[in-house]
C-alpha cells in the first residue's frame, strides 16, 4: 500500500471518514435535487423532464412507485451518476487520488440508489427482506414514518432521501426557504410550494 507510506491504520482512517462523508453529502445532494424537481418545471423541461414529471406526479399517487421493477426506478438517476460520471471523475483525479475516485464512487451510487431507498420507505414491513428493515432501523437509508412526514401539502421539506440524516438540520434552518427566495429573485418563478401555501414565501 503506497499510501500514506505503507500505513494501513491511516488508510483505513481515510477511507471510512471517505465513505461517511459521502453518506451525509449524498443525502444532502438528493435533498437539492428532490427539492429542486418538486418544485420547478415540469415533464416539458429539457433533460430533466422525466425526473420532473415522476417527482411531481408522485404526490398525487405515492404508492405507485411501489410496483416499480429496481431498473425502471433507478434508470433515470443513472443517466447524471452513471458509470460513465465515476469513470470520469477517476480519470480526472488520476490514480494518485484514489480518495477522491471511492468518495464519488459512494455518491454516485448513493443518488441512484437513493430512488429504491425513497421506495422502500413507502413499503410496509411485511413487503420489506429484514435486511433492509435493518438498513432502515440504523438509519442508513431513509424509514417510512420520516419519510411520511414529506407527503404533507405542501411538501416543503424532508426532501433528502438517501437517509433523512440531513432533513432535520436543513429544514430548521429555512434552507430551501431561502433557496427559493433566490430563484424568486434571479427569474420571479415560484416554487410550487409556494402555490400550494402562499405563507412559504
Amino acid at each position: 500500500n503506497a499510501m500514506n507510506s505503507g500505513n494501513a491504520f491511516l488508510t483505513g482512517a481515510e477511507a471510512i471518514a471517505t465513505i461517511l462523508s459521502s453518506w451525509v453529502i449524498a443525502d444532502f445532494g438528493s435533498g437539492v435535487l428532490h427539492w429542486s424537481v418538486d418544485n420547478y418545471g415540469n415533464g416539458n423541461t429539457p433533460v430533466m423532464g422525466g425526473i420532473i414529471a415522476a417527482f411531481q406526479g408522485h404526490h398525487s399517487a405515492p404508492w405507485t412507485i411501489t410496483e416499480r421493477e429496481f431498473c425502471n426506478n433507478v434508470s433515470k438517476l443513472c443517466i447524471p451518476f452513471g458509470i460513465p460520471t465515476v469513470a470520469a471523475i477517476t480519470l480526472l483525479a488520476g490514480p494518485q487520488h484514489p480518495l477522491v475516485s471511492l468518495f464519488f464512487a459512494i455518491f454516485c451510487a448513493l443518488e441512484i440508489g437513493s430512488q429504491e431507498f425513497h421506495k422502500w420507505s413507502h413499503m410496509t414491513p411485511k413487503q420489506l427482506n429484514p435486511l433492509i428493515l435493518g438498513v432502515q432501523k440504523l438509519g442508513l437509508t431513509i424509514g417510512r414514518i420520516p419519510h411520511a412526514m414529506h407527503h404533507i401539502a405542501p411538501y416543503d421539506g424532508n426532501y433528502c432521501i438517501v437517509s433523512g440524516f440531513c432533513n432535520e438540520k436543513l429544514d430548521s434552518s429555512g434552507f430551501f426557504r431561502k433557496l427559493e427566495r433566490v430563484v424568486y429573485s434571479l427569474n420571479g418563478i415560484e416554487a410550487n410550494a409556494w402555490k400550494i401555501d402562499s405563507k412559504l414565501k
